[in-house]
């Protein structure tokens, strides 16, 4: 003979093991969301263009420094492109060291060769070893512009 629960007592199981479902339920949902989502290392990288106007054949001093502690050896390197669109150029990188011990840094001049604007970003690379190897991108600055008359 089958019982059926009527009322608020039929009710209130139901809440209950619902409420149990539920949170087991949003439990697990957590776990595997934590599990997949990957950890974000801390770092930053700033540059610094000046001044922020000059004339044609004038230079721009530019220095810049970053750290992170997704890299254990990297380079901070300067890049400009004349306009705001196109390719970015390396002018010039720092020397490799180790991150921790030290911050990566740069300082180079830029010679202004077009009129209009010349923008300027940092890049800190992670490399290898303390002797160079496969660098890759680990921040980038925001950008910089220069107005050239």
């Amino acid at each position: 003979m089958t019982h059926r629960v009527t009322g608020r007592v039929g009710s209130r199981r139901i809440g209950r093991q619902g409420a149990r479902f539920a949170a087991v339920g949003a439990m697990g949902v957590a776990a595997a969301v934590l599990a997949v989502t990957p950890a974000f290392a801390k770092g930053s990288a700033t540059i610094s263009a000046s001044p922020s106007t000059v004339k044609l054949g004038q230079s721009v001093h530019v220095k810049g420094q970053g750290d992170s502690d997704a890299v254990l050896y990297g380079k901070f390197c300067a890049q400009d492109r004349v306009g705001t669109h196109g390719a970015w150029h390396t002018v010039k990188c720092g020397s490799i060291v180790e991150i921790g011990a030290a911050e990566a840094k740069v300082d180079a001049k830029i010679k202004t060769t077009h009129r209009g604007v010349l923008q300027v970003r940092g890049v800190l690379y992670g490399v290898d070893g303390p002797h160079g190897g496969h660098p890759y991108a680990d921040i980038t600055t925001d950008v910089r512009t220069v107005h050239v008359r």
